[in-house]
């Protein structure tokens, strides 16, 4: 897919040096890696019908491949089989041109039956920045629920991109496959939106978005609030849902909550670390 514009923001962009990378890899000829990660107790399946459990694994089986260091891994079994979910990041040092790197992986493996099979693979972060750059999986966005019905778990990640020298909205991609298909929410997270002023108390540059249609966008900038973000780029906000036109409709009602619901986790956050 194409990039997301430059964003009217008070940062400084360039373009010609920041490529963000969201494509289906083919498998590398490099061999397959085994990594260690933080073993923790099952998580159940986020889903409308009933699934069967999800584990958080702490390796991977030989005929994995990894890419960067792993961040998490996690395994299932459902009506296609055996299922394993790896995310990997990498964040490369700055390079002697003084541009930076940030990049993250994702793909999904089906086991047994011989060598593991890939059924796809993400790719995506921020090459050659300039500035600060950032990439990072949102662990805390990871569901597998069961939308269609089918006893086949769809996968949810969610990850933010970065190239800024400021405080200010990241990137932010809520992806969710349904075996080789993929259909995503994307736009930006609310970081930097509100702060807490020592006299004043909670402050707000622009308020928590509801809606995420153009006519609400557009709504919500006409009351007044700052101009320097402009539709469809308002901060909590995804650009469109032209991924879900011709996906089932469960789909898009799932991501559609799941993203407001993660936005206001995420805004929280945020003014819980500046009272830290």
């Amino acid at each position: 897919m194409s990039p997301l514009p430059a964003l009217p923001r008070h940062r400084v962009w360039l373009p010609a040096a920041i490529v963000l990378l969201l494509s289906a890899c083919q498998p590398a000829a490099q061999a397959p890696a085994t990594a260690s990660a933080p073993a923790a107790a099952p998580i159940p399946a986020s889903a409308p019908a009933a699934a069967a459990p999800v584990h958080r694994l702490a390796t991977l089986p030989d005929g994995v491949e990894l890419r960067g260091k792993l961040a998490a891994a996690y395994g299932w079994n459902d009506a296609a089989g055996q299922q394993l979910l790896m995310l990997g990041e990498r964040q490369d040092e700055r390079a002697a041109d003084g541009t930076q790197s940030a990049m993250l992986y994702a793909a999904q493996y089906t086991l047994g039956q011989g060598k593991p099979r890939r059924q796809w693979m993400l790719s995506d972060g921020v090459e050659r920045c300039e500035f600060d750059a950032g990439a990072g999986f949102d662990l805390d966005a990871l569901s597998f629920p069961d939308l269609n019905r089918d006893g086949v778990l769809e996968t949810v990640i969610g990850y933010h991109s970065t190239c800024t020298s400021d405080v200010s909205p990241n990137d932010y991609k809520l992806i969710l496959h349904a075996g080789k298909a993929k259909y995503g929410l994307r736009g930006l997270d609310r970081q930097g939106m509100s702060w807490l002023d020592p006299e004043h108390g909670l402050s707000s540059r622009l308020p928590l978005p509801t809606d995420c249609s153009p006519q609400a966008q557009l709504a919500l900038q006409a009351k007044g609030w700052e101009r320097e973000f402009e539709p469809p780029y308002l901060p909590g906000c995804y650009t469109d849902e032209n991924d879900f036109a011709t996906a089932p409709p469960a789909f898009v009602k799932y991501m559609r909550k799941q993203w407001f619901a993660r936005m206001r986790e995420l805004e929280n956050s945020w003014i819980k670390r500046q009272q830290e």
